[in-house]
């Protein structure tokens, strides 16, 4: 309301400069009164300089507006990146396209289209000086205008190719940077910057060519202007030669065309920021509107830890064959199903849709008899201890990384958590124990060390259901066995665990084992049976084991056969 208020006193102030040389010209250069002028002089000048502190205040508020649109927005685009985004879909640009938009709305082009509705009160101004004034600000008018919309459909198409070529570009940049040791390593780097420069000229060949054609179209415009102009004097100059004007309206005529057409040139000139704006808001609303569409959900009672998994099939967009097909077993509380099966069986797709990661096609899993899908994800990700294959830690340091976002973690919980993992004295002995800078991904840990303090992570506070993809994938015995005692005392405490592996020691504590085969389920059922099912049919002839002798049971370990 205030950005309106401002414009209209900026714009009508404005009007000051033409009436005050129509004054001059018609009543104080014919009276030659210096007091007139004198006074005419501070009322200008007052005039001008309130228009300027009103011109100040409103742009102030465009910036506050813009930056207060940001943070109003910038929730909820990040909640849909993170609850929508799958890897590589380019969501995690939405905020980019935010900050792109919160630039535009305290640009000047936004100032150019607010001045625009005033345009009429100039002409109408030029009218009542004379209609050949009005006449060829209408004629000004038109022509930029018809300039702005050949402007916009010429670089239309180049704008949005930039544009998408430009998020190719920053995700590949970010990949290199990522993964700048492997490109080092591996000699990639002088392929990798090829690679760059490739991508990044197809992404700026677009852009050339849109500002080559806006720059034209721009020269284009400012030439109009000026010829205009011309003709408002030349117009003016001849009326007042046929008597049918005063001299003072040949000035006026042109500061008020002047001021008609500049707010078109501007637009004409930065119609390629106003077809940027135009995709950003496009972006920005497909990525808020199914987060404020998504309605409230009920909290529900703290869970227990009874999973089930009920005939559950999953499959990505159109695809013909299923990752996953007619999935059914559960998990109690103080049970561990540990689920196994060769590359490719659908064994982590399975773990994030237990997590409420992604919605089975059809099936339902079940916490406590609620499916996941009417959890609160929040809430359900309170009682949800994950650690996926690549552990992902956040920048930050070890008691950060543990704790998450948890503003109200206690360090007695973060500490309880790492002694749970078998963890603490491993945290203890770097650098700054638990306030060591861990950098982005844990880069500056082993990955031993990362899987301990995901371990941890996953095991922080009142997890009822964990659910662990190849948690020793980067462990030695000794953290083997420091894993398996951890998974031990989360289930003393009650909890349910669902472990992906493909080493046997985890089989040695398992209740039960999930076989997996081309995403169908082969077998479920106590791991000695299981096992024993899945055992080659001796070759005829063979010797093979006898009945009464037992398998070689190696100390403290329980035999799977």
């Amino acid at each position: 309301m205030w950005i309106v208020c401002f414009s209209v006193s900026v714009n009508l102030l404005l009007l000051v400069v033409p009436f005050f040389s129509i004054e001059v010209f018609d009543r104080v250069l014919s009276s030659g009164s210096v007091e007139t002028l004198v006074g005419l002089t501070v009322i200008a000048v007052g005039a001008l300089a309130f228009s300027a502190a009103f011109d100040t205040f409103r742009n102030r508020l465009l910036s506050r507006f813009a930056v207060g649109f940001e943070h109003c927005l910038a929730p909820i685009i990040l909640e849909g990146s993170i609850t929508g985004a799958a890897p590589g879909d380019g969501r995690q640009h939405d905020l980019v396209k935010l900050r792109e938009l919160r630039t535009f709305l305290s640009s000047g082009t936004v100032t150019s289209l607010i001045d625009a509705p005033f345009l009429p009160v100039f002409i109408l101004i030029l009218f009542f000086l004379h209609p050949w004034y009005g006449v060829i600000a209408l004629i000004g008018v038109g022509v930029l205008l018809a300039m702005g919309v050949a402007s916009h459909w010429i670089a239309r198409g180049e704008i949005a190719q930039a544009s998408q070529a430009a998020l190719k570009t920053q995700a590949l940049l970010d990949g290199i940077v990522r993964h700048s040791s492997v490109v080092r390593a591996m000699g990639w780097t002088r392929g990798a910057i090829r690679a760059f420069m490739s991508l990044n000229d197809e992404a700026l060949a677009p852009v050339v060519r849109a500002s080559e054609r806006i720059y034209t179209i721009s020269a284009a415009a400012r030439m109009v202007r000026t010829i205009l102009q011309i003709a408002a004097i030349g117009c003016g100059a001849w009326l007042v030669l046929q008597n049918e004007v005063l001299s003072g309206s040949l000035i006026a005529s042109s500061i008020l065309i002047a001021r008609t057409l500049q707010p078109m040139e501007g637009l004409v000139s930065a119609w390629r920021a106003l077809a940027s704006a135009q995709d950003a808001w496009t972006q920005v609303c497909n990525a808020a509107m199914p987060v404020l569409a998504r309605p409230r959900k009920t909290l529900l009672p703290p869970p227990a830890g009874m999973l089930k998994v009920e005939r559950v099939t999953f499959r990505i967009g159109g695809t013909q064959r299923p990752i996953l097909a007619g999935i059914s077993f559960q998990c109690r509380p103080s049970e561990l199903v540990v689920v196994i099966g060769p590359t490719g069986a659908g064994k982590s797709t399975l773990l994030r849709l237990m997590a409420g990661l992604d919605r089975p096609t059809s099936g339902t899993i079940r916490l406590d008899h609620a499916a996941l899908h009417t959890w609160d994800p929040d809430q359900l990700g309170q009682f949800v201890g994950y650690l996926p294959q690549d552990v992902q830690l956040l920048d930050g340091t070890v008691a950060e990384a543990i704790a998450g976002f948890d503003e109200y973690a206690r360090d007695e919980a973060i500490v309880a958590a790492a002694m749970l993992a078998q963890a603490h004295e491993m945290i203890l002995s770097l650098p700054a124990g638990y306030q060591t800078e861990i950098g982005r991904d844990g880069c500056r840990l082993s990955g031993g060390q990362r899987q301990r303090i995901g371990l941890a992570r996953a095991f922080f506070g009142d997890r009822k259901l964990i659910l662990l993809d190849e948690p020793n994938a980067n462990l030695d015995p000794d953290g083997e066995e420091a894993l398996c005692s951890a998974i031990q005392s989360a289930k003393a405490r009650g909890a349910a665990s669902v472990i992906v592996t493909h080493r046997p020691r985890l089989l040695t504590i398992a209740d039960a084992v999930l076989l997996l085969r081309d995403g169908n389920q082969v077998a479920f059922g106590p791991p000695y049976d299981v096992l024993r099912a899945q055992r080659p049919a001796p070759v005829p002839g063979s010797p093979g084991l006898p009945r009464n002798v037992e398998p070689q049971r190696l100390p403290g370990r329980r035999v799977i056969p």
